[in-house]
């Protein structure tokens, strides 16, 4: 659910952040809030941005989670109500005025939540314990959330993006706590993989999301609500002499129509081979039937339920 108007009357228990790829840290946060907000009869509320902050000041940020899916995850944790703000809008306010304008005038706050490393106001110069000391003027209270440690280390978007650009998506999914991937539209290919018994779905990559390494997946592919094992190229096709980054998927063992124009998900489970350039057509069709076995032979390894 989206804000329906500037100032929600009804008390609420909000968290800030971008919390792009709503990891394992961003859902301490969120969770914290929700707890407390079910506790105290609180609306619960997450306040964040359309575009990743950092993209305004000359940094290329890949995201991890666009939009739409940021959205369909935080109502499935049973957020109540989420607002995407323009950061532009109020990246200049000084700190008591974000407090002031945001979350006393506009939230109608009772509690705020955010990370141990958040900051805000104008040039980011304010910290968690300014808005403590500021937001304590106006009987609000704040929960800084510790970092969630993994291996050793914090838990972070920018550690995750890493993690899928060296094609390590197993441990980039158990950092997320969700399977990364995308929605997109399938488009009509060359059909190559038609002619090779071996029927692929095309899908363009959603803008500015991470990329993983180029190569071959085990994948969950949800069509029409259903769950089917897949093996995703991601990658420029090189055999074929495409050399644009998109997604090629197989499904073994879907059996059902064409699925040109509808929108299909797909999760990588784990990376198999790097992409590879074959000397014949024959050569990439028994490679493509390899990776439908290995990925059918990963998922029943990992106990992930599939058709």
């Amino acid at each position: 659910m989206k804000e329906q108007s500037n100032k929600i009357k009804n008390k609420t228990a909000v968290a800030l952040g971008f919390f792009d790829g709503i990891h394992l840290g961003h859902r301490a946060v969120i969770g914290e809030m929700i707890k407390a907000s079910n506790e105290c009869g609180l609306v619960s509320s997450v306040y964040t941005f359309c575009k990743n902050p950092a993209s305004l000041f000359g940094k290329s940020v890949e995201v991890l989670t666009p939009n739409d899916e940021r959205l369909h995850i935080l109502n499935e944790m049973g957020v109540q109500q989420v607002v995407y703000d323009d950061f532009e809008k109020i990246m200049n306010l000084e700190p008591l005025e974000f407090v002031e304008e945001v979350l006393v005038k506009r939230f109608n706050a009772s509690r705020v939540f955010c990370g141990f490393n958040y900051h805000f106001g104008k040039g980011g110069t304010a910290d968690s314990q300014v808005l403590k000391d500021l937001c304590g003027r106006h009987g609000i209270d704040v929960t800084v959330v510790d970092p969630v440690i993994f291996e050793g280390e914090p838990v972070s978007s920018t550690r995750i993006r890493k993690l899928i650009k060296q094609g390590d998506i197993i441990k980039a999914n158990n950092l997320l706590g969700h399977r990364f991937g995308f929605s997109s539209v399938i488009e009509e290919g060359n059909h190559i993989g038609r002619l090779m018994d071996t029927p692929t779905i095309n899908q363009k990559l959603p803008e500015n999301l991470a990329i993983p390494k180029f190569g071959v997946y085990t994948s969950i592919v949800t069509v029409e609500g259903v769950e089917y094992a897949g093996v995703t190229n991601i990658g420029v096709k090189p055999t074929v002499g495409e050399y644009k980054p998109l997604s090629e998927t197989w499904l073994p063992l879907y059996t059902g129509k064409d699925l040109y124009g509808k929108k299909t998900d797909i999760r990588l489970v784990c990376f198999q081979r790097p992409e590879k350039k074959f000397s014949s057509i024959e050569e990439l069709q028994s490679a493509i039937k390899k990776d439908g076995k290995d990925a059918l032979e990963n998922l029943s390894r990992m106990g992930v339920r599939s058709i």
